[in-house]
């Protein structure tokens, strides 16, 4: 019997499916007499808009449709395939983007396709049909994965169809499954036991009420909810993937010149932090947010297995946390492999210097942080675990060590004020050197954050986000359990505020690429730090002896008594007043971040080769 498991637009045409390169390799060990074959439809459907718009829609195109993930471009443009018709709501949907700045105009030319595109890949399975077909599901694979469905039942209606992934955790997975009878099972939670149990139960012809989080029919065409398996799947349970399809279907791909491929690999699952203190607005880890991670001693193996096998050095960990102990176990095992890798991971943002370190030998390079703001009030209200001064430390050290950093600032939190904006607008020129984040966003109310689970700390009313009214039609009552995004009245700052901060980081963006602050200690031991950023006059500082040590002191980030007792233990003694005008000095100068009264100093460290003398004094090279 076969099993053909799709990944649908918009997976991203740089990686493979994680979730095909695991369950394949979970089906062909614990489903006996089952074939796996994947198929990538969305590169397919890249392929084809390339084709049929005679390359005025291209690889970049579908990439930029697929980042777009909470206007739901994506599920909008399968819509006619979805219902059968040449065109779905496409003056009012693009209405609703232009207020919200998006161009319509290429999603409006792709919805074009979709029905056809769908009515020919449906065609080439049916020419020879597996038993079943298996569609994994995250953020805007809904509609593309429902369409196909539905012709594939049409053509050959002995299909069995399953669906699964993050769409379906939670009610989601029952909703889809009651509203779109061309589903014949959508599985809740982990896959890797759902899928080889439900696979074996279909080969022998017996019942599905033990799978667990499997919804099905009964004889009277019924949904039927099992329950969820009890307690996280154990990480020994989940195997290497294999991307074999993904790179076959890239070789001879009309792309496969402009797509630089990445490898992923999962080491974890749930998160750690949010076991105890669960950021606020995030959804993410959805109904299952235990922390588990794979043992150490496989992480470099597989690794140096994918980089061997592919011939790729770039690779995603998906992990939404990294597991801390990997920084005395797997991170020197992957530090001793012989290959210049360049890795991805999300981390805390409160990591130490050593600790970033330890990932840059290791070759992480890039390193998504989870930083959301540069104000320690509304991190308290993110239940962030931080403090603005960690996050700033963060941004220094990632930028002194090499490691590019992404992170964005979110608002719009239950009881922020204007003046935390004000103020953190006022610092944005002190860290223009250091790594913008890509924007300033209005966060998004998601299914599974405390927000949403517990409305009393915000957002009361709430309903199903606007972009679905262009999506499904199905009752309000059941669009409620099958979404992921919903509407509130907006929390935070409003209006004129908001476009500051937009225009705070656009300009900062803008400063990033022609400032430096540089520092380091001359023969004395005094600190000089030269001053190259866009906003600030262009200078070399020499301080003497006490306010050198008092900057060294802000280096880790401290309040005054930690700059007191480090001066204290340096034979220095200085009164409250020439302490706090140091201070204020530094501040105000630029020279380091404070809020809330911890400060920390913001020059990057500067290695003695890089230095030049100019004028005759030691200034950084550039």
């Amino acid at each position: 019997m076969k099993l053909l498991m799709i990944s649908m637009p918009w997976q991203g045409l740089d990686t493979p499916s994680s979730a095909l390169g695991i369950l394949g390799q979970c089906v062909r060990k614990n489903a006996a007499g089952w074939a796996v074959e994947e198929l990538y439809v969305n590169m397919r459907w890249a392929e084809y808009l390339m084709r049929e718009s005679n390359g005025t829609i291209s690889s970049a195109d579908y990439q930029k449709v697929a980042d777009q993930v909470f206007h739901g471009v994506g599920d909008w443009v399968f819509t006619p395939a979805l219902y059968d018709v040449d065109a779905y709501k496409a003056d009012e949907f693009s209405e609703f983007l232009q207020q919200r700045d998006v161009d319509p105009l290429v999603p409006v030319e792709m919805q074009k396709y979709a029905r056809a595109f769908i009515r020919d890949i449906a065609a080439e399975i049916a020419a020879d049909p597996p038993e079943v077909v298996g569609f994994t599901s995250t953020f805007m694979q809904n509609v593309p994965s429902l369409a196909l469905a539905k012709e594939l039942k049409r053509l050959v209606p002995a299909i069995r169809t399953v669906l699964g992934g993050s769409n379906c955790d939670g009610p989601q997975g029952a909703a889809l499954h009651r509203n779109f009878p061309q589903i014949d099972f959508a599985v809740s939670g982990e896959g890797e036991r759902a899928l080889p149990a439900l696979l074996n139960r279909i080969a022998k012809g017996t019942a599905f009420a033990d799978v667990p989080g499997l919804s099905w029919r009964d004889e009277e065409g019924r949904t039927v909810v099992n329950e969820a398996a009890k307690g996280a799947l154990p990480f020994a349970a989940v195997p290497a993937p294999n991307y074999d399809s993904y790179f076959q279907a890239l070789e001879t791909s009309l792309f496969q010149h402009s797509v630089r491929p990445k490898m992923v690999l999962e080491t974890s699952r749930g998160c750690w932090w949010g076991e105890v203190h669960q950021c606020t607005f995030c959804g993410l880890n959805g109904s299952n947010i235990d922390f588990r991670s794979k043992a150490p001693e496989r992480i470099a193996d597989e690794v140096r297995d994918l980089a061997e096998r592919h011939q790729i050095l770039d690779l995603i960990m998906v992990d939404n946390i990294l597991d801390m102990k990997y920084l005395t176990t797997a991170m020197p095992a992957m530090a001793a492999l012989d290959c210049d890798l360049r890795i991805h991971y999300e981390i805390k943002s409160n990591m130490t210097r050593d600790q970033l370190n330890s990932l840059r030998e290791a070759n992480v390079l890039y390193v998504q942080p989870g930083i959301e703001s540069l104000s320690s009030h509304v991190l308290r209200l993110m239940d962030k675990g931080v403090s603005a001064a960690h996050n700033v430390r963060m941004l220094r050290d990632g930028e002194d060590l090499g490691l590019n950093v992404t992170w964005n600032i979110l608002y719009g939190f239950p009881g922020e004020t204007e003046d935390d904006y004000r103020k953190l607008l006022k610092k944005f020129s002190a860290i223009e050197h250091l790594q913008p984040p890509t924007g300033a966003w209005r966060i998004a109310l998601e299914r599974f954050s405390p927000y949403f689970e517990d409305p009393t700390q915000g957002f009361m009313f709430r309903r199903p986000a606007e972009i679905y009214e262009f999506i499904y039609q199905v009752p309000r009552d059941q669009l409620y359990d099958l979404v992921y995004l919903f509407d509130s009245s907006a929390q935070g700052i409003v209006g004129p505020l908001e476009d500051e901060l937009k225009q705070g980081v656009e300009e900062w963006a803008k400063a990033y690429p022609e400032s430096t602050l540089s520092y380091w200690s001359d023969d004395r031991g005094r600190v000089v730090i030269e001053d190259r950023r866009a906003s600030w006059p262009q200078e070399v500082i020499e301080l003497d002896e006490v306010r050198s040590n008092i900057y060294l002191g802000m280096f880790q980030g401290a309040a005054h008594e930690g700059i007191r007792r480090r001066l204290t233990e340096s034979g220095y003694t200085i009164g409250d007043a020439d302490l706090e005008e140091a201070l204020r000095y530094f501040v105000d100068r630029g020279l380091a971040f404070e809020d809330e009264g911890r400060y920390v100093s913001v020059a990057l460290e500067v290695d003695p080769y890089r230095r030049k003398l100019v004028d005759g004094k030691e200034v950084a090279a550039s």
